[in-house]
């Protein structure tokens, strides 16, 4: 068995370009994308049954949705998954699911989002406490900045985000999809990507860290007091190459009907849940995790066009020496960034992702 998971906002569909070819190489593997928790046809059908922002958030926990998978796993009669592969929010999600239960997963590819580790079950207090120190003084730092500015994530973790990118739906959400697909792929040219001077830092500080996180571009770190869909249109004006490209506007078809059917809250409870104190019946497990390393052969593919790879200063660093430091740590030849590709790098440059990830599965 071979399993892909998506990232935000995507969909199972995401994989259409890679599945068959991935099974037609290897004669005798089943390859399954799923839509996560929260997404596509995981979710009910009608208005009335959209994850709605006050709706209990601790099912979207990172370690709930592991279990979700761990559960497909089970569901589908396998006992092992030869190569867990995971994009953008799919990327910490696999690292969870081979830490918490490495005995079912034999290989774990990362795309687009590198993944550095499982941060230590606090109590609320302490977790509070701690976001005090890094995430808020971050959120206040950046606000200081002329112009201010705002971390998407904080954005994503809004009561008012899935109304805003939702808008009237129909042609202003397939818009809008087009617009933040276009932004985030190989082919915009504000995605000249390079690490952050902060990440050669081993203890930047606040304002160096707001300082090089504000010259990202602005799907990451947005003007303070602008939407997504804003930032999106105000570039659209700028640059009418800012829509789906017309090969991907069947693609486009597909996700604006899905996301017009379930809203987009599902997906944003992900990151609402990373910024949250932990459910408390997960602190003892995320305890257990915290410094785990991936014990499996582990690699990282994304596109080379992608500031997924540096958003986070020193992410890359610590996951390829310390988190997959076990087993050999994660080889040169298995951590690939591949030309004129962007952050959809599985949609943008499919024949070289297949055979990326080919070659690793026959080497491990």
């Amino acid at each position: 068995l071979i399993l892909l998971l998506h990232g935000f906002p995507e969909l199972a569909y995401s994989w259409r370009k890679v599945l068959v070819p991935i099974a037609n190489a290897h004669q005798g593997y089943h390859v399954v994308a799923p839509d996560l928790r929260g997404f596509g046809r995981t979710t009910l059908t009608g208005i009335s049954a959209q994850v709605k922002y006050e709706d209990t958030l601790s099912p979207y926990h990172i370690l709930n949705i592991a279990e979700d998978v761990c559960s497909l796993v089970l569901a589908l009669g396998y006992s092992s998954v030869a190569m867990l592969v995971g994009h953008d929010f799919g990327s910490p999600l696999a690292g969870h699911c081979v830490l918490a239960h490495p005995e079912l997963f034999t290989s774990v590819v990362f795309m687009s989002a590198p993944f550095a580790g499982v941060s230590g079950g606090k109590s609320d207090k302490a977790k509070e406490q701690s976001t005090a120190s890094s995430g808020s003084d971050i959120t206040t730092a950046l606000a200081a900045l002329q112009p201010p500015r705002k971390h998407y994530t904080a954005y994503f973790s809004t009561p008012s985000a899935n109304a805003d990118m939702l808008g009237q739906g129909g042609k202003a959400l397939y818009d809008f999809l087009g617009g933040y697909f276009y932004m985030k792929s190989g082919d915009w040219d504000g995605n000249d990507i390079h690490p952050l001077p902060s990440a050669s830092s081993p203890s930047p500080s606040i304002s160096e860290l707001a300082m090089d996180l504000a010259t990202l571009p602005e799907y990451y770190v947005m003007p303070l007091h602008e939407s997504m869909p804003d930032v999106v249109a105000r570039h659209a004006r700028m640059d009418a190459r800012v829509t789906w490209p017309r090969a991907d506007e069947v693609a486009g078809g597909v996700y604006a009907a899905e996301y017009g059917r379930t809203g987009f809250q599902g997906g944003l409870n992900y990151y609402r849940s990373a910024r949250s104190p932990p459910p408390p019946e997960r602190i003892a497990q995320l305890r257990a995790l915290a410094g785990r390393r991936v014990e499996v052969p582990a690699a990282f593919i994304s596109g080379a066009r992608d500031w997924g790879v540096y958003q986070t200063p020193g992410a890359v660093k610590k996951m390829r020496e310390v988190v997959c430091g076990g087993a050999g740590g994660m080889q040169d030849e298995d951590f690939v960034l591949i030309e004129g590709a962007g952050h959809w790098v599985q949609q943008e440059a499919p024949e070289i992702v297949v055979r990326e990830l080919v070659r690793f599965l026959g080497k491990v």
